[in-house]
């Protein structure tokens, strides 16, 4: 018969992030955001990230520091690849090494669409997203690697991406058509 411990874990010991850091695609965003605040909860160094750095900044300077760790602002672009190879690398600099990747970045197109009515061009912003959180997670595993270290990786997809989640989203725009659902 096992033995039990003699003191079993608590729930924040299990789920400690103290120590590690997180680096979050579209973090100032509605769910990245969420995700941010808990992962800095947790006990991790996050390191946000947006096209515009003053936003990534901005937001990563309100959060949580509950272990006096610190938090990045990030411009990366996860589309564009220098974009996506010098933001990847300052978060490195920054926290002197990753252990956790959430893709959760997105390319919104201008409207929503289904497949009764999306242009062959809205479809490659969607393919193309896809492969940016590929390449990213190809670069996190490469980057564990060289440390001989475990990492997590985050996808994150949401019907969010297409309904418009962010409070200054353009609601007309970005509204399913009705007519389309079943």
């Amino acid at each position: 018969m096992p033995t039990l411990p003699d003191r079993e874990p608590t729930i924040p010991e299990l789920f400690s992030l103290r120590g590690r850091a997180a680096l979050v695609t579209g973090g100032s965003g509605h769910l990245g955001s969420a995700m941010c605040r808990a992962l800095a909860e947790a006990g991790a160094s996050v390191v946000v990230t947006s096209r515009q750095r003053d936003k990534a900044q901005s937001f990563a300077d309100t959060l949580p520091r509950p272990f006096e760790q610190s938090h990045h602002g990030v411009a990366l672009d996860h589309i564009d690849e220098s974009s996506r190879q010098s933001g990847f690398a300052e978060a490195v600099k920054l926290t002197g090494g990753l252990d956790v990747l959430v893709n959760n970045g997105l390319t919104r197109s201008s409207a929503a669409h289904d497949l009764t009515n999306v242009t062959a061009t809205e479809f490659d912003e969607h393919l193309r997203n896809n492969t940016a959180y590929f390449i990213l997670s190809r670069l996190m595993r490469d980057h564990a690697v060289s440390r001989a270290a475990p990492a997590s990786i985050v996808l994150i997809g949401s019907m969010y991406g297409v309904a418009g989640s962010y409070p200054d989203a353009d609601r007309k725009s970005t509204r399913l058509n009705s007519s389309h659902r079943t």
